[in-house]
């Protein structure tokens, strides 16, 4: 049995986003979850820890920048990376002082998404030693 080494929650209202991301990180030492909103995703916290949270921005409902804050106020060690398909250098701004760990605009390659990853996961290993 391998060591699992984060749990990651995935929040995207796009399907093939979701899958994407799971194809991209599914044979590395992750255990993964979806959520197709940001309200799914907080209850999905509520009842499950997760080390890092990636979202979209632009989702219906309940935002990636709001479920963000939410995130960062009720759960603040858990890390979250935003995706989003309306890149700017002002929404990256925003992630980031609202408590982002990295900022991913779309479309992304495999590589990126790992390595954004693979940083968050070094930041949280540090964080606990």
């Amino acid at each position: 049995m391998k060591d699992i080494l984060a749990k990651i929650l995935i929040v995207d209202d796009e399907d093939i986003v979701l899958k994407s991301c799971l194809r991209v990180l599914q044979k590395l030492d992750y255990e993964i979850e979806t959520a197709y909103s940001g309200q799914t995703a907080l209850d999905n916290l509520e009842k499950n820890k997760y080390d890092i949270v990636v979202t979209d921005l632009m989702m219906p409902g309940m935002d990636g920048m709001q479920l963000l804050k939410e995130i960062k106020k009720r759960y603040p060690e858990v890390m979250v990376i935003t995706l989003t398909g309306y890149a700017t250098v002002e929404t990256a701004r925003q992630a980031l002082k609202a408590g982002a760990f990295d900022y991913i605009p779309k479309p992304f390659t495999p590589d990126e998404l790992r390595n954004v990853i693979e940083n968050a996961v070094k930041s949280l290993k540090n964080k606990k030693q």
